[in-house]
């Protein structure tokens, strides 16, 4: 049975979010923090509690113990995961997300000022005395927030090279092999869907491909014979001497 190309698009689609998302809500979550971070001074007080007031240190104690860099492959068994603060914190590791999180939260607590920053792979946080560097600078700023206010914009900073190689080292090479196996093998059966199917029903005949105009079509009999015999009256007057 032949698909359409509508429907072997929505198959793929489908099938890529089976394997990637098995639980989808998972993925429903994750856009909804995307769009609202949950920024919870509160899950993290007893860590700010024991903390210096220097920004810097604390955002160095984040990274080196709190929350070891993980991807989320690794954290969530998914490729892509968004999380509240507080599973940040019972996950004990994240990737760029989660310990942005967390950061934002204790320097929240602390009364230190403190805004998130969106790139095309990576979210850190910007604080007052914050030193900028080759993930974390202006130039690769894509969204986020300055004096309280939401900006979207193109990097003035972007190397498709370079961004096609971050994406594929995030999403694609810690993937687990049972779930990169199931993922190519369903998509590229979809996308060869139409020529199994016709290898299947098999090739139509020569005489049933023959376009129909081509094939010579019988006179009737009652016809030819009218023909016949209008020639035959034709040649016995032309053989008549007229009379004058």
């Amino acid at each position: 049975m032949r698909l359409s190309r509508r429907v072997l698009l929505f198959l793929a689609f489908s099938w890529a979010i089976v394997v990637l998302y098995p639980d989808p809500s998972v993925l429903v979550r994750s856009v909804r923090n995307t769009v609202s971070p949950s920024i919870d001074p509160a899950a993290v007080a007893s860590l700010a509690a024991g903390l210096p007031d220097d920004p810097v240190l604390i955002e160095r104690f984040v990274l080196d113990r709190q929350v070891p860099y993980a991807y989320d492959w690794q954290s969530a068994g998914v490729p892509w995961y968004f999380p509240t603060t507080a599973e940040v914190l019972r996950a004990g590791r994240g990737d760029c997300e989660s310990r942005a999180l967390v950061l934002a939260g204790i320097l929240t607590a602390k009364g230190i000022p403190n805004e998130l920053r969106m790139s095309l792979d990576h979210i850190w946080v910007d604080y007052p005395g914050k030193q900028a560097n080759a993930l974390e600078n202006a130039g690769v700023e894509l969204a986020g927030r300055r004096d309280g206010r939401f900006f979207l914009r193109w990097p003035s900073d972007f190397d498709l090279r370079r961004e096609v190689a971050d994406q594929v080292a995030m999403y694609w090479t810690p993937a687990p092999a049972v779930r990169v196996a199931l993922l190519v093998a369903g998509l590229s059966l979809i996308a060869l869907w139409n020529v199994i199917a016709a290898l299947l029903g098999g090739a139509p005949g020569p005489a049933a491909a023959a376009p129909l105009e081509r094939r010579p079509v019988a006179a009737p009999a009652r016809g030819r014979r009218r023909r016949r015999a209008g020639r035959r009256g034709r040649a016995g007057l032309a053989a008549r001497p007229r009379r004058v």
